[in-house]
């Protein structure tokens, strides 16, 4: 997903009764009047928040007949995603990636029994059978989950750790493009020097030499 679509979800979740609406709706497919019963707030409130919501594509409407009166709209998620947000000295990431699908990398074997034994179970006859045994692959996910979690802190503060010492070295630089440019390739080393150049608006001449600074200083400490 691109930046843009990340400005958009962070300005939207941002509001916290939208965020108790989507945890509502993340749920199940829930009407405004409903919503507005659970979470106690009016129902024109939360209109207002649903409308915000769908404008932002983050939930659709289906409607549904009443047993009351005319049909209603039931609204629900219409997208999956995850946003990580990594904040420190000389450390700032926000990134979003959408997992609504298989993602397109190979799974483990691990996963792939995971995917099997779902498969498996959702082949059970009877609905109340499945939930006992789903319930173990949700737990087992969750327990990786926070394996996986409790691992990115540490590489997180490792991370930080290595540019927090780079960012006290080119401080001392007493040139400006140096500096800034040193502190773009420790975030972005991939990067070319197209990209940088238009990233920092410093001449490509400029950034060439800089970059050849750098190289000579790799290929001595080597």
């Amino acid at each position: 997903m691109s930046q843009s679509e990340l400005d958009v979800v962070l300005g939207t979740v941002d509001n916290p009764i939208r965020r108790r609406i989507i945890a509502k709706i993340s749920e199940e497919p829930n009407y405004q009047l409903q919503l507005s019963k659970e979470l106690e707030i009016s129902q024109q409130l939360v209109a207002k928040h649903l409308d915000t919501m769908e404008d932002a594509g983050l939930v659709s409407t289906v409607s549904q007949d009443s047993p009351r009166g005319p049909q209603r709209k039931e609204y629900l998620l219409k997208k999956s995603f995850s946003v990580t947000l990594d904040l420190a000295p000389n450390l700032f990431r926000a990134r979003i990636f959408s997992f609504g699908a298989v993602p397109g990398v190979e799974a483990k074997d691990e996963h792939a029994q995971m995917m099997t034994q779902i498969s498996e179970v959702l082949r059970y006859p009877e609905a109340a059978s499945r939930i006992r045994p789903l319930t173990r692959v949700v737990a087992e996910v969750d327990k990786k989950l926070k394996e996986m979690e409790e691992e990115r802190a540490v590489l997180l503060y490792l991370r930080s750790l290595a540019l927090r010492e780079a960012a006290r070295i080119t401080t001392s630089l007493p040139n400006v493009d140096r500096r800034r440019v040193l502190r773009y390739l420790m975030r972005d080393e991939s990067d070319g020097m197209t990209a940088i150049c238009t990233s920092l608006g410093i001449q490509r001449q400029v950034v060439g030499d800089i970059l050849d600074e750098v190289e000579r200083g790799l290929a001595a400490s080597d």
